[in-house]
């Protein structure tokens, strides 16, 4: 689909005084995110981890942690119950390792997404239940489980929600709600994720400093961490096993955070930047033998699962591409195609040989989820051609695994660039994902049509739903409608949105560096991509295993300049050396044999 280039507005002159110690090109960056004050740029571009709320201002959370302080000291039984995809499991493994700390023992429980589908249900509770549990915690879901939260008060189970889903209808009347989406809620960001939640959490247990000595030793003053610089990893106390109080020991788990936050997607503006940007310093040095297997496999890292040294050695350091294409893939596959337990003994896993062992298992698993997931996708395309003009393609097909539903719907909305819902159909029930595209709205579209659905829920980019099977076309029927409503006669552009404007004097290693500020990128601070125009093609080539890219080198003024565009070998037929052409692309600094220069990611040409 042809993209429309849209230039963002210059930032106005009386705006750009208040960032005047800023380079001009930053105060334009920063202006395009909503940023003109000098204090919000400052906390933004050198976000400190002391900026982030308070776990108290969830008006649950005291009594929440009271709760469950008072099942640890009379060891209570604790189960923690989680949703199966990486959001979820990496908050299970934030609460769990928390509690390993603290030398408490906890059950944990996640569904099987193929016999018990998405969120909290009743037969489980009633394993639970029989296994003696007094207190469960449920990690990215339960927001919506009135049944389960009236099944647990009564059978005197104390029942403590952390998510942050949308709230559909009345909140269940739970033990303890903790959502920033409640709008009975005082908390003041409302895009933080599972795993965020399940950190305040985890948080505000180890925020009691009286009862976590009562159960671990002192450490020597010489020995607290009280900055991330100083925090060290050793093989003695790589765990979090050791019986040592350590200050500030909740940061060890920001590398955890940082992974389930840029996995599902959500905002990278407010407290996300801080959880993510430490995230990834904590990360270099995970204390968790399991994710550092994880890594090994996937060539993130050089390591072997487990040496005894303070920093992971890399080739390139982890960013949150990583985090979101390459680690939370890998966890996500194991729900995806057998069961999230997988992925979940792993990032709990202490023994390096076994966490050797359960990384290849993992690798194994996604490299069958990819080669599921294209040939999916080839059959979900033959089916849009023939609804291809609707302004919501919906797809349902027999034998097609719900594990991946969500990926192929992800990549069709970005491919034909409208909603995509993509359901697995049985003998009675049609299961599966939504992924949204523009500004479509899915929870309200789910809403609009709810009367024949079963269940959903979800944001308003992706969902979840179930329906009977008789429903479909109703259903579809009601979705389009909702379409007509809200998007009107005329299908979304697919907008390109550029930053500024660069000049030939800024295509340079400096600017690179500056971009750099901006890291983490992700959902609200993507990346950004300029306009560089009247460039020369002054030489192109294919290049790629099977000529599937475009390598150039460009001319602006005096300015040579090399550049790539991924995926996009058609375009080279498309212009002819000596052809003058407009650029939209990113920024790369390329470092070879010691040498930095600035190369182009090409993003379009016209």
């Amino acid at each position: 689909m042809p993209k429309i280039w849209k230039l963002k507005p210059q930032i106005p002159q009386n705006v750009a005084g208040d960032l005047s110690e800023l380079p001009p090109l930053m105060r334009q960056l920063l202006h395009n995110r909503g940023i003109d004050d000098k204090i919000v740029a400052g906390n933004f571009l050198n976000p400190k981890y002391e900026n982030l709320h308070s776990p108290f201002l969830f008006k649950d959370m005291q009594k929440a942690v009271d709760r469950i302080w008072q099942a640890i000291i009379a060891q209570e039984k604790i189960c923690i119950y989680g949703d199966y995809d990486a959001d979820a499991v990496t908050a299970n493994a934030v609460l769990q390792q928390a509690f390993r700390y603290l030398g408490a023992k906890v059950d944990s429980y996640i569904p099987d997404r193929f016999a018990e589908g998405y969120g909290v249900n009743l037969d489980a509770l009633e394993k639970i239940k029989n296994d003696g549990a007094t207190v469960i915690i449920t990690v990215d879901c339960g927001t919506n489980s009135a049944d389960a939260a009236d099944f647990c008060a009564r059978n005197n189970i104390d029942f403590i929600i952390t998510d942050h889903h949308e709230i559909i209808g009345e909140p269940p009347k739970a033990f303890a709600l903790i959502n920033p989406k409640n709008p009975n809620d005082g908390y003041p960001y409302s895009e933080i994720t599972g795993v965020g939640v399940a950190f305040k959490l985890a948080c505000g247990i180890l925020s009691q400093v009286d009862k976590v000595l009562s159960r671990l030793e002192p450490s020597p003053p010489a020995s607290l961490p009280s900055s991330f610089v100083r925090l060290r990893r050793t093989s003695a106390d790589r765990q979090g096993e050791g019986g040592r109080y350590v200050a500030g020991w909740e940061k060890w788990l920001l590398d955890l955070v940082a992974i389930g936050t840029v996995a599902d997607c959500h905002s990278l503006i407010g407290e996300n930047r801080i959880l993510v940007k430490y995230g990834l310093k904590v990360l270099q040095k995970t204390r968790w033998t399991g994710l550092g297997a994880l890594m090994f496999q996937a060539g993130v890292c050089k390591d072997s699962p487990w040496q005894p040294r303070g920093i992971l050695a890399f080739d390139k350091l982890p960013d949150t591409y990583t985090l979101g294409f390459v680690i939370a893939p890998r966890l996500n596959a194991a729900g995806r195609l057998e069961h999230a337990n997988v992925a979940l003994d792993l990032l709990m896993e202490t023994d390096a040989i076994k966490a050797q062992e359960k990384a290849a298992n993992l690798e194994l698993i996604n490299k069958r989820r990819q080669d599921l997931t294209k040939t999916i996708l080839s059959e979900a395309k033959e089916k849009v051609m023939v609804i291809s003009d609707r302004k919501v393609l919906a797809l349902v097909g027999e034998g097609w695994p719900k594990g991946v539903m969500g990926l192929v719907a992800g990549k069709l909305a970005e491919e034909y660039y409208k909603p995509v819902i993509v359901l697995e159909q049985t003998e009675q029930l049609c299961t599966g994902s939504a992924r949204t595209a523009g500004e479509f709205n899915l929870i309200e579209a789910l809403k609009f049509s709810s009367e024949h659905l079963l269940k959903f829920g979800g944001h308003k980019q992706a969902a979840g739903l179930s329906l009977d099977r008789s429903k479909f076309e109703l259903f579809y029927q009601k979705i389009l409608e909702h379409a007509d409503l809200s998007i009107g006669d005329k299908n979304p552009d697919k907008i390109l949105e550029l930053e500024a404007e660069l000049d030939e004097s800024q295509l340079s290693v400096a600017t690179c560096q500056m971009l750099q500020q901006l890291e983490p990128f992700g959902v609200d601070n993507i990346k950004p991509k300029f306009l560089i125009s009247g460039m020369k093609i002054l030489s192109s080539r294919t290049v790629g295993a099977s000529g599937q890219h475009s390598q150039y080198q460009l001319q602006k003024g005096n300015r040579q300049i090399s550049a790539i565009a991924f995926n996009s070998a058609f375009l080279e037929k498309s212009f002819k050396l000596g052809d003058t052409v407009d650029v939209a692309a990113e920024l790369i600094e390329d470092n070879w044999n010691g040498n930095s220069n600035v190369k182009l990611k090409i993003v379009d040409l016209k």
